[in-house]
């Protein structure tokens, strides 16, 4: 017999990965009209860091919860950004 594992509760944050094309915006609003009362994660390396940051910091309607940044594994690679944002409700 196999090992089954039972699992309550997962909680996972949807995830955008930002890219230099920008389709994260379309998609970080797609997200935010179908769900305005849940977290999502966006995920940003590079020059796409200040992209984010300047795109949130421009929206009044969004909250930041959480901002993490951290070194890549492989260090030449650079920073690695993390940002949960929520919609302000009205």
């Amino acid at each position: 017999m196999g090992l089954i594992l039972h699992v309550d509760m997962v909680w996972v944050l949807p995830t955008i990965l930002c890219r230099r094309d920008g389709l994260w915006r379309r998609k970080l609003e797609e997200f935010l009209e179908k769900n305005p009362r849940e977290h999502v994660t966006l995920l940003a390396i590079g020059e796409v860091k200040v992209d984010v940051l300047k795109y949130l910091n421009s929206r009044n309607d969004l909250h930041i919860i959480k901002l993490e940044t951290r070194y890549l594994k492989q260090r030449r690679k650079g920073l690695g950004l993390k940002v949960q944002v929520i919609k302000k409700l009205a």
